[in-house]
């Protein structure tokens, strides 16, 4: 049986960690409404950091995906400056996922699951990162797309198990 009030919760904690943490960073970062998709749908990203988790009832997977502008903003915001945002660069990648590491930590406490395990977040780079939906009836994904300032997106995927 799928527990979709963790599922909603789980979405919903992590929408507004996502708001919250680039919020504190200075980032604005706008839900686009639009274009909530249920199903895997990033266009145009260049990174992505990815980290999984098991509950009692709901695993899955929370995946943080940026077009190259965003990452540049995310990079230069999380590092002051002091950091070049390339792709290819170590160092820029883990500002990236520190970002995801935040917006977990966050959700996380928002979602208030007692017993939780997470992953550190594993990071991908490249022109065509695609994601391969799950045949599982059990298995159920979300996009839900960021409009950054400077017009730039951010998408946070969420494949989860239930």
């Amino acid at each position: 049986m799928v527990d979709t009030a963790t599922i909603t919760k789980i979405v919903n904690s992590f929408a507004g960690a996502l708001i919250g943490v680039c919020k504190n960073l200075g980032i604005s970062a706008v839900l686009d409404k639009s274009e909530i998709s249920p199903e895997t749908k990033a266009p145009n990203n260049r990174a992505a950091a990815l980290i999984g988790f098991v509950t009692s009832t709901v695993n899955g997977t929370i995946g943080l995906l940026a077009d190259e502008q965003a990452f540049g903003e995310i990079v230069t915001t999380m590092s002051g400056g002091a950091v070049n945002p390339d792709f290819n660069d170590p160092l820029a990648m883990s500002a990236f996922g520190e970002l995801t590491n935040m917006v977990s930590g966050q959700a996380f406490i928002k979602f208030n699951e007692k017993e939780i395990s997470i992953t550190p977040p594993q990071l991908l780079t490249g022109e065509f990162i695609v994601a391969v939906p799950s045949a599982e009836d059990a298995v159920r994904s979300f996009t839900i797309p960021f409009k950054l300032d400077t017009g730039s997106k951010l998408y946070l995927v969420l494949v989860l198990n239930a």
